[in-house]
């Protein structure tokens, strides 16, 4: 059964479409799972964010389509990484995260052109090839990033070069006069501008964000960025944390849809097994948010559903087996009893 070949794109398009929001943007992250063996498929040596260390096992690179008026994310598809040498590591696995892209971007487009990632992808190389394809990236910058102010005043007549820089970004003392500050409540004040990122090439938005304690004290900042110059710096911030609802997607696949359970040793009986999965995690979700209007958010318990669901089998049985009319009125509210039973939420 694990041989035949399913349409999880065009499945989970369609189910997005239809359980989603307006609001959507596109997510990927690979993920690490434990694989042990000789004949095992595309086994090799990759990095575990758990255990914060390269190990031996597989990886999958999984998009998801996130949805930011409901806060959560539906998974779309995976693919497995095949392994690269280790002189070629971070090229070999950067063209290979391309391809997903490349062959999936028209369907995806239906759905979104922002880009979330994290800062592992703040490579050139890829950012050029998500540009090339339409989409817009959103992700984060290191500490010590070189950027440099872009030169808006008056031109210079005569020969040369025209001056289009004025001077290095100094992330620990930032010119507030040319980063505005756009947003402020108690936990963060974000400050915005368009630099120019020296690694990228290229101008970016910038959203400088400060965040701070309960006394008002700066303990954390953290540089995000856009490749649309246009973009709002809350959005960018906004859309950047969004991206964390895809590990929830990892954890409920691995502790209740058996994603790291799989045994096979074929390309297809993997590539269906975390794939079904995790495809079962968003059928869960849909089940919770039964009577609840796309563009509100709501809290998805795997786990709770996954209970009432093995308890309505279980009273089917007793239905069936004593003969009981489950719908008499008078059964509504016991059944609602046993199907809550065991629930962490009920």
């Amino acid at each position: 059964m694990f041989k035949r070949v399913f349409d999880f794109v065009s499945f989970n398009s369609m189910f997005i479409t239809k359980h989603c929001s307006d609001e959507l943007l596109i997510g990927f992250d690979p993920s690490y799972l434990s694989k042990s063996g000789k004949y095992t498929p595309n086994v090799g040596y990759f990095y575990s964010g758990v255990a914060g260390m390269i190990k031996r096992g597989m990886e999958v690179g999984c998009l998801a389509i996130i949805d930011v008026k409901q806060n959560t994310a539906y998974h779309f598809e995976a693919v497995q990484t095949p392994p690269v040498k280790k002189s070629e590591s971070e090229t070999g696995l950067v063209k290979h995260y391309c391809k997903i892209f490349s062959d999936r971007i028209r369907i995806l487009m239906k759905h979104s052109k922002i880009l979330v990632v994290d800062g592992w992808f703040n490579k050139k190389n890829f950012v050029d090839a998500m540009a090339q394809l339409g989409l817009e990236v959103i992700c984060r910058l290191r500490h010590d990033a070189n950027l440099k102010y872009i030169y808006n005043g008056p031109k210079k007549k005569g020969r040369g070069r025209p001056k289009n820089y004025s001077g290095k970004v100094d992330l620990r003392n930032i010119d507030k006069r040319v980063f505005k500050k756009s947003y402020q409540d108690k936990e963060m004040i974000i400050y915005e501008a368009v630099v120019y990122a020296v690694s990228l090439k290229k101008n970016i938005k910038m959203a400088y964000t400060e965040y701070m304690n309960e006394k008002g004290q700066v303990v954390n900042t953290i540089l995000y960025y856009s490749t649309n110059t246009s973009r709002d710096a809350i959005d960018i911030v906004r859309y950047y944390k969004a991206r964390f609802q895809m590990e929830f997607i990892f954890r409920d696949g691995k502790q209740y849809t058996g994603l790291a359970n799989c045994q096979a040793r074929s390309v297809e009986k993997i590539h269906n097994h975390v794939n079904y999965a995790m495809t079962a995690v968003n059928v869960a979700k849909a089940i919770i948010r039964k009577d609840i209007k796309k563009d509100q958010p709501c809290s998805c318990s795997i786990q709770d559903i996954k209970t009432e669901l093995f308890n309505q089998f279980l009273l089917e049985r007793i239905f069936i087996n004593y003969d009981i009319n489950p719908e008499l009125q008078k059964n509504n509210e016991l059944k609602r009893k046993i199907l809550d039973f065991g629930k962490v939420a009920a």
